[in-house]
């Protein structure tokens, strides 16, 4: 019985990588600007393969906040050149998190607990995953730098603006949590 829930978290858990590695690969391979306007108007603009969203295809991104900034096509270009160059060690650094992440799950579902491992193997994984911060820090600061002064400055307006939003949906999740907690409690 337990080997089948171990299977069941498993099958469960393998969605979950798969999204994390495309989120993480999305905020670093974004060579695609869909954030500028199309060239035929406003309208919805179309990632890689005709998915809507910014530049990692999804709703979001890492440079999401350059959308309502009047970039120039040499900045555009620009912007991609920096995402060209820095693909291979984006997806190199997405591939190790991505292995540590699949490491860490098969030591916490094994039929022993071994700390000693799970450790080890949660250090990696943190390891990999500051590596891949760094990265994309890198990135970020090369776009930044593309960006005029009064760009960065509504760039900056913006990542704080997206900030305040998701910790307000935070807040409304908890708030959401507590009241189920209560009624749990109550019935």
């Amino acid at each position: 019985m337990k080997n089948g829930m171990t299977n069941m978290k498993r099958r469960a858990t393998r969605w979950m990588v798969p999204a994390g590695v495309l989120l993480t690969l999305g905020m670093f391979v974004a060579a695609d600007t869909s954030w500028a306007q199309p060239p035929d108007g406003p309208g919805p603009r179309r990632g890689r393969m005709g998915r809507r969203g910014g530049p990692s295809g999804g709703p979001g991104g890492q440079m999401m906040y350059l959308r309502g900034l009047d970039l120039s096509e040499a900045q555009r270009e620009q912007i991609r050149g920096i995402h060209e160059q820095n693909r291979e060690a984006a997806e190199t650094a997405a591939g190790r998190v991505r292995v540590a992440r699949e490491a860490l799950q098969d030591a916490v579902t094994a039929g022993v607990v071994n700390e000693g491992a799970i450790r080890a193997v949660a250090a990696e994984l943190g390891a990999a995953e500051g590596d891949a911060a760094v990265q994309r820090a890198y990135v970020h600061t090369q776009v930044l730098q593309v960006l005029t002064p009064d760009q960065q400055a509504a760039a900056e307006a913006a990542e704080a603006e997206m900030k305040q939003r998701l910790g307000q949906r935070r807040e409304r999740t908890g708030e959401r949590r507590e009241r189920r907690q209560e009624r749990r409690q109550q019935g």
